[in-house]
Formats: C-alpha cells, structure tokens, sequence
C-alpha cells in the first residue's frame, strides 16, 4: 500500500449490527471462519452518535482480500477483488458498484483520520452475505454470496407483505415454501433470479389460502419445477384453481403431503415433512408441516397450523433453533405447550404492515419474546438465516419488541402492500346477496360459508354488505375463513 493513502486507509467499517460488546470491550468480526485482528494504532470498535458499531476497515477489508485504496480528489473510498469495484463517497447515503448507484441508509465519514465505511453494502456488493451472531457478539460475513462452496446454508424469510414466502439456499438446489398473494408473485420471481440457476428444484405450498399460494402461479411461469408438495386438499376458489392448473400444466412431480418423507439436500440437510394424517375443516389446520434438519441446527416451518393441532401431534416436535412463526404471529398458533416443546432460540414473525388482522397478536409476541430473539419481516424486509450447521446468524439486528403488537405505521407512511381481497368460487353460486355475516357480541365477522356462522345464534347474527363497510362498523375479520 503507498504511504500517501495510509492514513486514510487505516479505515473503518460502518455496520448495522446492535450496540453491545463483549466482556473484552470489542465487538468481533469473522470473515469465513477467521476472526478479523485489529490494533489500537489502526482503529478499535466504537459504537458511534446513531448507535452504530463501526469497525476497522482495512483490516476487514484486506482479510476479506480486497485491493484498497482511496481518491483524495472526490473524497472516495475504494475498494477491488474479482473484476468488482465499488466505490464509496464520503458522506453520501450511496455507493457505486461498478458505476451503478445502490442506494444505502447509512453515510460513509471521516474521523479521528479514518475513514468508515458501510460494511453490509460493501461486501454483499461483493457477493458476501453479512450476519449477525448475537450470541457470541460477532458480524458473521461469508464470501462468496448465495452460492458459496463453503458448507453454508441460508433460509430467506421473503417480505410479502401479509402473506407467507420462504426460500431454502443450498447452493445449487432450492426449496421455495409458498410465495404470498397472487400481487407478490413478481417480487418473489425477481427475488428467486439472483439465486436460482436452472430450474427450481422443489415447489412447498403449504396449504390453500390465497396469501400463501397466489404468487405460486408467477412462479411456474418463470421457472421449470422438478417437484411440488402440497397437503393433497382442493378450493373451489380463483387462486387455488389458478395454482393447481398451473401444476397440471407444468407436469412437475406431484406429491400430497399425506404421510412423512424427506428431502436430502447436497449438503446433507434434510427437509422432512412432519406426518399430521388427520383431515381438519379448517385449510390452516391442514398446513404442511416442515423441519429443515442441517447438522445441529433445526429450523421449523408450521404453515398456518393452530396450536390445538400442534398440541394434539406433540410427538412429532422437538426443539428447534429456529421457528417461522405460525399464521402470521396470530395467538392460535401458539401455546405454552407448544413453545415448552419446540424452545425456538430465534422466531421470525412474516406479517403486513397495519394488516386488519392484528398480526402479530400481543398473547403470541409476548410469549415468544420470552423465549426468543423475535424479528419481523414488516420491520427488516427480506430476512436472511445462514448456518453452517452448527451456528446460527441473520442478516438483521432489528428485533421485534413488545410495541410491535398490530404491526402498526406508528403515524409514519406504511409500505404499501397487497390487499388479500375475499375470495370468489372459481365458479358462480346462487347466493350473491349475502357477503359477509358479522357476530353483534363478538364483533367477528365471516364469509357466509364458514363453519362459526352455522352455531351463532340468529339473534347475534348481522348482514354485512362489504368487507370495508364491516371494519368501518368496528367489526375485525375472523382468523379461520379470513374473509
């Protein structure tokens, strides 16, 4: 390195990651498994005025193998490995990967004669994938990004809004469990290209509901699918007649999740589906169950099952490192029982903001905040889970708090989401009259179809003639028919 940057160069890194430290003062960095040594004289952590921990840069950056060096002239930092330049200015909410702008929420700065850098950006500008170990206090980055050949796995929890998208990583094979209402289907094929190579290797729909298999049918679109799994069940809805056309059309192997199986992954994970046999009335009862099993590391994925049915097949769970919260955080998909038998270390909550249901329910976030780390996809967007089975980090520090109740604006403009309308037989009925049926005590209300409204009373009964006009009169959707 020449001596006239040196200074400059002796850097650092600004990173999102919370403010803590360990007993040593020092929160650490590890880069593929080696921990990043820093000096007093080149820079140590500190934590800075907006809460950041900002790290060392040239360390970070030459054990990452970066070529470094900086432009005096336009007060840029610049760093260069594999035909990748990015280029950082100083104080500009942006970085320049390759001449292309991204866009950033933090500002790269000079102080005390160093400059700092923002380290997520950066490095995934680079294929890197950035975490955060809050267990043992360290920014966990992986090289190589989605793909890498180093024995990692990622699960990415997808913001769609009030609906449900996960996608398991494992190099070149993919899982995708649903993909959010049928508005969704475009982020969800956007978000798949940058890690998709080929065709999809296997196709999870949890169960009917439209916010978990409307973005389903864009997918089949735009991918060949060598496999699809779903609970074996039919609607007579648009978007599940949608869905199962597409599967016939694509003539992908076909399996109902009716008795247990596994998927081996290339790494050695499995995907096992959990053997609830039992047929219910309720589609969220029906939810494939799934448990991604990757050396000591268990992620589960519950669909939307209520936590009577959980209880009820209690033999069938165990604990697990990771749970991917059931319904949208709701408090039927969740139990003492269940919590005392699964013991989730981190939960991951997908839910829209200011969504009519209330999602995540207070008795639901408060028993998992008791346990959990708890972080939500309407707070942090996409979530990134990377393990190489035997650790577990994410790609986000923004944990959820008991404030997160209703996942609320809180007064500021709400990201604007789809809408899950009602949904339609695919065919006409004779009833068009009666739309929704609310209940004057409980404030509830239903589609006319669902089973509630069979053993309410007469003289609890209301017409209701729209779903808008039933949330003006104070009136909240039930969480079984989802009207």
């Amino acid at each position: 390195m020449k001596k006239g940057i040196g200074l400059l160069l002796a850097a650092a890194l600004l990173i999102a990651v919370p403010n803590c430290t360990h007993a040593d003062g020092a929160t650490k960095v590890e880069i593929d498994g080696k921990q990043v040594v820093y000096t007093r004289e080149a820079g140590t952590p500190f934590v800075d005025e907006a809460g950041r921990t900002q790290v060392p840069f040239r360390q970070t950056m030459e054990t990452y193998g970066c070529t470094i060096s900086w432009d005096g002239t336009e007060q840029t930092a610049i760093a260069q490995k594999d035909g990748i330049t990015v280029k950082v200015p100083i104080g500009q909410p942006y970085i320049y990967r390759n001449g292309t702008k991204v866009e950033n929420d933090t500002a790269a700065l000079i102080q005390d004669g160093r400059t700092y850098l923002p380290i997520r950006v950066v490095l995934e500008s680079f294929g890197a994938t950035v975490g955060w170990n809050g267990k043992t206090n360290t920014v966990v980055v992986t090289s190589g990004g989605p793909t890498a050949e180093n024995g990692d796995i990622q699960v990415h929890f997808l913001d769609v809004g009030q609906g449900d998208a996960v996608l398991i990583n494992d190099g070149a094979f993919e899982i995708l469990i649903d993909a959010g209402v049928a508005a969704e289907g475009t982020k969800v094929v956007q978000y798949l290209s940058d890690y998709v190579d080929g065709d999809l290797d296997v196709v999870v729909a949890s169960h009917e509901d439209a916010d978990h298999i409307g973005g389903l049918p864009a997918v089949f679109d735009a991918y060949t699918v060598e496999e699809v799994v779903d609970n074996g069940r039919s609607s007579t809805t648009k978007t599940y007649q949608t869905y199962r056309n597409k599967v016939q059309a694509e003539g992908t192997d076909y399996a109902a999740d009716t008795a247990a199986q596994t998927i081996a992954l290339p790494s050695g994970a499995t995907l096992e589906f959990l053997p609830i046999t039992a047929v219910y009335d309720n589609a969220n009862d029906n939810s494939v169950v799934t448990m991604l099993t990757y050396g000591d590391v268990e992620v589960l994925f519950t669909g939307d099952l209520s936590a009577n049915v959980a209880d009820a097949n209690s033999s069938l769970f165990s604990d697990v490192d990771v749970l991917k919260a059931g319904h949208h955080g709701s408090r039927t998909s969740v139990s003492s029982q269940f919590l005392q038998t699964t013991k989730p270390e981190y939960v991951v909550i997908s839910a829209g903001i200011d969504n009519s249901y209330g999602h995540p329910h207070q008795e639901a976030l408060s028993a998992y905040l008791n346990i959990a780390d708890v972080y939500g996809t309407f707070r942090s967007g996409d979530i990134v889970m990377t393990t190489d089975g035997k650790q577990v980090s994410f790609d986000t520090t923004e944990k959820l708090t008991i404030s997160d109740v209703g996942v609320k604006s809180a007064g500021t403009t709400p990201m604007q989401k789809p809408v899950v309308q009602p949904e339609q037989p695919a065919k006409p009925t004779t009833e068009t009259t009666v739309t929704y049926i609310g209940n004057k005590n409980s404030k509830v209300f239903h589609c006319a179809s669902c089973s509630s409204v069979s053993q309410m009373k007469n003289s609890n009964k209301v017409t209701l003639g729209s779903r808008d006009g039933a949330i003006s009169q104070g009136y909240r959707p039930c969480e079984n028919c989802q009207p």
